[in-house]
């Protein structure tokens, strides 16, 4: 977080006069829309310098959309998989790599093998057109399940993996039933081998299991545009609905109960799994990015920016003009600032969803994130989602309060060159999108309106 020394005092000097002048005015008029640069004058029967009220919301926006060079994908407790296709943000595939141990390596020496699989429990998660058919093929991980240099894994991160298939199944999902789940059928001599193993005391112990078998890759199809799905991944071993692996075995005893037994292989601990969410911009109107620097403007995106989850993808919006109120008087405070923005029609759906909050931080000119968008106040500031009851859904817009942001920028000794980035709540779990319109010829536009006090 980025502040001067003397800016805690300024701002606390300008909140107490906002709240004073407030009081004062409150006796006067009431507070209403206005046009452009209005200007109101309370005159010195109240207070001995005259007071104005100006409500500017012509500030020019330089609105853009850059990539974020990665995104930390572990530690999510989601398995996400799947393949979509779209004609503005072009393909996004994403597979999963986990580490898997079971709790105990004991089994009876009475038992006999009978199979294994792997068991992907939906936790209602999906995004794309879930009426299609999908395929997953599962792959042994040939190299530890640890983060190269780094604390952590990446949307970028991937482990290598052996290119023979330990199991597959091709199936239409029903993601909205958490109960679910998908059964892979895996490979028996892998099971047997694991089975025998264990019961030979060749496996003793979690090590001894992960020299063996560093962990699975799975992957999805990538020749159709289909869907992507979460699937529900805890550390927990015993949690109702969790994926695992699964060995299944039979001890014949000659009574009437159930024979069968089985032992789940988990993940051990969040860090341990992890999604390579990878896309490709290169036949669409945004196109590729040279870095996380490179910003594509709006006027040349069919006048919008597009925030994109998961794949770093976001939306970068700029007021140069802030600083320019600092000219009208030496004298003043912000009452309030708000930007509002309006989502794309026909961008979102169903399976896309305008969201009711979207996160807001602020970034530097080199589009490193500096924090977390704050108000006056220092409380979070996010952007909410308003939704107007028309047929259409034409009138939808974010509304964000930036009286924090502005206050900022004007009382600041130097240039700031901040911007706004615009994301999802939780980015690294899932892959939604969304496009915000910038169009002048629509009159729907990103727009700052600032209530400025003069005195």
């Amino acid at each position: 977080m980025i502040f001067y020394d003397k800016q805690p005092d300024i701002f606390a000097l300008k909140r107490n006069m906002k709240h004073y002048i407030i009081g004062v005015l409150s006796l006067i008029f009431v507070f209403s829309c206005t046009t452009d640069d209005t200007v109101y004058e309370v005159g010195s029967d109240f207070i001995e310098n005259n007071i104005q009220l100006r409500v500017i919301d012509t500030f020019a926006v330089k609105a853009g959309t850059f990539k974020l060079d990665s995104l930390i994908t572990s530690s999510t407790n989601r398995i996400l998989l799947g393949n979509v296709k779209d004609e503005t943000l072009g393909s996004l595939t994403s597979k999963s790599y986990m580490q898997l141990v079971a709790n105990t390596f004991t089994i009876d020496a009475r038992a006999v093998y009978d199979s294994i699989g792997f068991v992907l429990n939906y936790d209602t998660y999906y995004y794309g057109d879930t009426t299609k058919v999908q395929t997953y093929k599962l792959h042994r991980i040939t190299e530890t399940v640890e983060p190269k240099d780094v604390d952590n894994f990446y949307n970028t991160s991937s482990l290598v993996y052996d290119a023979a298939v330990l199991g597959q199944t091709s199936f239409i999902p029903n993601p909205n039933k958490a109960t679910d789940s998908i059964f892979i059928k895996m490979d028996d001599i892998l099971g047997e081998d694991i089975f025998t193993k264990i019961v030979d005391n060749d496996i003793n112990t979690t090590d001894d299991f992960l020299q063996y078998f560093k962990g699975l890759a799975i992957v999805p199809d990538i020749s159709e545009n289909n869907h992507v799905l979460g699937f529900n991944a805890q550390s927990t071993a015993n949690i109702t609905g969790n994926s695992s692996m699964r060995l299944y075995y039979s001890i014949n005893d000659d009574d009437s109960e159930d024979n069968s037994y089985y032992v789940d292989f988990t993940i051990p601990s969040a860090d341990k799994q992890f999604n390579e969410i990878q896309t490709d911009l290169s036949n669409t109107i945004i196109g590729d990015f040279v870095d996380n620097e490179e910003i594509k403007l709006s006027e040349n995106t069919n006048n919008s920016i597009y925030t994109q989850a998961g794949s770093g993808l976001t939306s970068r919006i700029e007021i140069p003009s802030i600083k320019k109120l600092a000219e009208i008087s030496e004298n003043a405070t912000t009452l309030s600032a708000i930007l509002t923005f309006n989502p794309l029609k026909g961008s979102f759906n169903k399976s896309n969803p305008l969201p009711n909050t979207l996160s807001v931080y602020v970034v530097d000119h080199k589009n490193r994130i500096l924090k977390q968008l704050t108000d006056i106040d220092g409380n979070v500031a996010a952007a909410f989602l308003f939704e107007e009851e028309d047929e259409f859904s034409e009138n939808n817009y974010y509304s964000v309060d930036l009286s924090g942001f502005v206050e900022e920028i004007l009382f600041s000794d130097i240039n700031l060159n901040y911007a706004l980035m615009i994301q999802y709540d939780n980015f690294s779990n899932n892959v939604n999108n969304i496009v915000i319109e910038h169009n002048p010829n629509t009159n729907k536009e990103i727009k700052l309106s600032v209530k400025y006090l003069t005195y």
